[in-house]
């Protein structure tokens, strides 16, 4: 056998047997050689008549899934596989598992029968090749480990492994994992002869992918994060804007948006197998961070106009002790992200530093914190138009009514841009998930990451009449400059 296979059979089980040793450091043994369903009677524990020993006995806080531990519920297991080898079927007799559709099935009667789960074919301790019968030789386990099951070939073939009498399976002395399962499978030398095939764990790799439209959401982010910035210029430099609640929210909102475009364009552009295990995990969380501080933001400055049509003007310390919360909810609730499960992987981490679009982590994690700050704007909005259809005439001098109805209107034509823009993000994502299109974005996402941008200079500055009268007025002075040093003409 040439070195390549045997080294693919012994790295493939690598991170499954890597689990079972830090288990059995502090259990009396692996989480693959237990099970859970015991009966105990006066501290006698039984399964399928065997008795268990209290010290093979333990209580475990964790499980394993496609290979993965994952943090469970204190819950008892016994070691049933120290008293008795073990056996594992992938599926109930009479199905076989297809790697194609990764499921059990019935044999096609096109097929000769499969060969019975009753008897196996086992290597005694002396080398003697024995049918047994299984029920009697081993505990028989049914189901498969992982979700992904593959068999292990040597060029076109199957391997031949061996069944040993103490449950282990090894070819040519090299050891199978103990995370297998056996399914009959059709040898393909034959149209008509069965073989006991173990099948390994084998997880699921996303790969990355760096193609058109990859560069093209980077550029489109590229051009919203220029347009972000041009607006947190502008509102920096207009005095009037810079000594208001109202323009150090926006400033605030656009600092957000410039660092989690930033840090998108980054997650796009690099593959996750060149980042360490902390980047990985940092990266995200700081951008998840940043996109739902964002939003959060926004709900904030909703309700900041609120009040400012109610002729309640909020002090420094009311604005802090507001806007302090709602930074301290986004940064934990980036860092409860950061080490939460899906499944049996962590949000974020593996074979993608963002979320994984093969489930619907983006759902729970992005988008429903932003739906939630969107409703709270959207409540805000209707609770001013109320209060402005009640008081035509507000108890305020007339140039800051009208004051505070254009930041209303340039605000919220703004944010009506921005909801729509992440629609598209949502309605995008569902559509790849159910197309099996394993991405989070396509060019409709592409070109509204651009237009959020174009929207941001449109609402926020073109419509916003202090932003306006402070650009002209810097207009005039340049122009009253280029008169000053300006030479009359002559006339010859």
């Amino acid at each position: 056998m040439s070195p390549l296979p045997l080294v693919i059979l012994i790295l493939l089980p690598a991170r499954m047997l890597s689990f079972s040793q830090q288990a059995e450091t502090r259990y009396p043994c692996a989480f693959i050689d237990t099970v859970d369903s015991l009966n105990s009677t006066k501290g006698v524990f039984v399964y399928k008549g065997m008795t268990i020993p209290n010290d093979l006995v333990a209580s475990y806080d964790f499980v394993i899934e496609n290979g993965v531990r994952v943090p469970a519920e204190r819950h008892l297991r016994a070691c049933v596989c120290k008293l008795k080898p073990c056996v594992r079927f992938c599926c109930p007799p009479g199905q076989m598992y297809d790697l194609q559709s990764r499921n059990c099935h019935e044999v096609s009667d096109s097929l000769p029968p499969a060969p019975n789960q009753t008897h196996l074919q086992v290597e005694l301790l002396n080398g003697t090749l024995v049918q047994v019968e299984t029920e009697e030789q081993f505990s028989v386990h049914v189901g498969t480990p992982c979700n992904h099951m593959r068999a292990i070939t040597k060029g076109a073939e199957y391997v031949h492994w061996t069944l040993h009498e103490n449950g282990t399976v090894t070819h040519r002395g090299h050891l199978f994992s103990k995370h297998y399962c056996f399914t009959p499978l059709m040898l393909r030398a034959s149209s008509s002869s069965w073989d006991w095939q173990p099948l390994a764990c084998t997880p699921e790799k996303l790969h990355f992918v760096l193609g058109v439209r990859e560069w093209t959401y980077a550029v489109c982010l590229f051009i919203s994060i220029i347009s972000m910035f041009i607006v947190l210029i502008v509102h920096l430099l207009c005095t009037e804007m810079r000594n208001t609640f109202y323009g150090v929210a926006i400033k605030a909102y656009t600092i957000c948006i410039i660092v989690g475009y930033s840090l998108l364009g980054h997650l796009t552009l690099n593959d996750p197998a060149n980042l360490s295990k902390s980047g990985c995990r940092l990266i995200p969380c700081f951008t998840l961070l940043s996109l739902v501080l964002s939003f959060y933001i926004l709900s904030f400055i909703s309700f900041n106009l609120y009040l400012n049509f109610h002729n309640v003007i909020l002090t420094k310390l009311m604005f802090w002790l507001i806007l302090g919360p709602i930074v301290l909810i986004a940064v934990g609730w980036s860092v409860f992200v950061g080490f939460s499960y899906q499944g049996a992987k962590l949000v974020f981490g593996g074979d993608t530093c963002w979320f994984d679009p093969r489930n619907w982590s983006v759902m729970v994690y992005l988008f429903a914190p932003i739906f939630i700050a969107c409703a709270i704007c959207g409540f805000f909005y209707i609770l001013t138009l109320i209060r402005i259809s009640e008081c035509d005439e507000l108890e305020t001098e007339k140039n800051f009514e009208s004051l505070q109805e254009n930041r209303f209107k340039s605000f919220w034509k703004f944010f009506g841009y921005t909801a729509l823009t992440w629609f598209v993000c949502v309605c995008s994502f569902a559509i790849n998930y159910y197309r099996d299109e394993r991405s989070h974005h396509n060019y409709a996402v592409c070109f509204f990451m651009a237009f959020h941008g174009f929207a941001a200079l449109y609402a926020l500055i073109g419509k916003n009449q202090q932003i306006q009268n402070f650009l002209r007025r810097i207009e005039d002075n340049v122009d009253e400059d280029a008169c000053e040093n300006s030479v009359p003409m002559r006339s010859y």
